[in-house]
């Protein structure tokens, strides 16, 4: 969830809270206030009743409103105040009043008196002004929401902009990371920190891509230079146990050899050093690759089968994707059975090759890293490799192990 949206969210929630906590507080003030405003009416009443009869000697009687009743005695009442419910017969319904109940004095005389008032349109009242002060305040909240809003929208527009730079940003690119200063001091900070960072980590970065590739060609030519000389000895007469020995090395010194460019090759790919300037049809690639690899698959007997629905084009190096398709057919056969076969099957945004071979314990998660080995005679870079050029052209690739061992390469998923 994006940090503005998070904001707002809870800036939102916060004035539902609010505005719902408000509304029913006035509410319940308004009906205090009313049924005061109601109690103080009452009163009045009565003083108005008392000094009716004291004046007239009349007993005023206005029903449901005012009932007045002389009683023979003294009754120990005190004053009463209660909800009660008065048919109305005009419209055949139930009208709730505010009754007051007492018994006064006059003269030598005491009178019963029950007023009452009618709740209906207090209760009107309680509505409408509850209304008006939700609509009120809902307004005033909305406002101020998309007020707030803005402004924030506002203040977090320079750090948007740095975030998109970061993302951007890439130590290949060779460019310093730049990033817009803002009036916000915790904001200039953060700036500072990263901008130091970054030209740390490119610094750092440069000197390890230079050494890796000084490392690595140093390395390859010493490695020539042995080669040769023992290519050279073995053309001599040599014992048959030195001859075997000198087989042996420069089969090892070989491996080391492929081992070395393979890690040069990974180096390369890691470092965006191949550009993606071709549009590949990975279909006439397969075909050219298949025709090239017929001896290696009839020294093992291997029947390929090829399922071309569509065509699958992809702008890349067209080095790296000629390694790519090497490196998975050489991985089919390598790790193929005798008589066995490969299925390749291309369609719109999909590459599929599948061998036959026995079963292993590897995963989709295990099978792609650096020096997993099917067998002893492999160093475990050919899919390390493929994996890397994949995630370098905007590809995903998926290994899934059945009847037959499947790689399954499509374009990533836009997020």
């Amino acid at each position: 969830m994006r940090f503005l949206t998070k904001i707002n969210r809870n800036y939102l929630l916060l004035l539902t809270i609010t505005l719902l906590i408000a509304t029913v507080s006035a509410y319940f003030i308004l009906q205090l206030i009313l049924q005061d405003n109601a109690k103080e009416k009452l009163f009045e009443k009565e003083v108005l009743i008392k000094n009716q009869i004291y004046r007239t000697g009349e007993v005023p009687n206005i029903y449901p409103i005012v009932e007045v009743k002389r009683e023979i005695q003294k009754i120990n009442q005190k004053p009463i105040f209660k909800e009660i419910h008065i048919n109305n017969t005009t419209e055949d319904e139930f009208e709730v009043f505010l009754e007051y109940s007492n018994q006064i004095k006059v003269r030598d005389a005491y009178y019963s008196i029950k007023l009452r008032q009618s709740s209906f349109e207090s209760e009107d009242i309680e509505l409408i002004l509850t209304g008006a002060i939700s609509i009120l305040l809902l307004t005033a909240f909305g406002i101020s929401f998309l007020v707030s809003k803005k402004i924030n929208k506002t203040v977090w527009a320079d750090f948007e902009k740095n975030l998109l730079a970061i993302e951007k940003f890439s130590f290949v690119s060779g460019r310093r990371l730049y990033l817009v200063d803002s009036d916000i001091e915790e904001f200039d900070r953060l700036n500072l920190v990263v901008e130091q960072l970054t030209d740390k980590l490119n610094a750092d970065y440069l000197s390890l891509k230079e050494f890796s590739e000084n490392a690595s060609h140093e390395i390859q030519t010493p490695l020539s230079i042995v080669l040769l000389n023992l290519d050279e000895i073995l053309q001599q007469d040599l014992p048959k146990e030195t001859f075997e020995k000198v087989v042996a090395s420069i089969n090892a010194l070989k491996r080391l050899s492929t081992l070395n460019q393979s890690l040069i090759l990974l180096t390369k790919i890691e470092n965006r050093q191949f550009v993606a300037d071709k549009v590949i049809s990975i279909s006439d690639l397969a075909k050219s690759k298949l025709t090239e690899f017929v001896s290696l698959f009839e020294a093992k007997n291997i029947t390929v089968e090829l399922n071309l629905e569509t065509d699958f084009s992809i702008k890349m190096n067209e080095e790296l994707a000629e390694i790519l398709i090497n490196n998975l057919l050489s991985n089919a056969i390598k790790h193929n059975e005798d008589n066995g076969k490969i299925q390749l099957s291309i369609r719109k945004n999909e590459f599929r090759i599948c061998n036959s071979g026995k079963p292993n314990s590897l995963t989709n998660e295990t099978i792609f890293s650096r020096f997993t080995k099917g067998d002893s005679k492999s160093y475990g870079l050919g899919l390390a490799i493929v994996r890397n050029i994949c995630e370098t052209n905007k590809l995903e690739i998926h290994y899934a192990n059945d009847e037959l061992h499947c790689f399954t390469i499509t374009p990533k998923l836009k997020n």
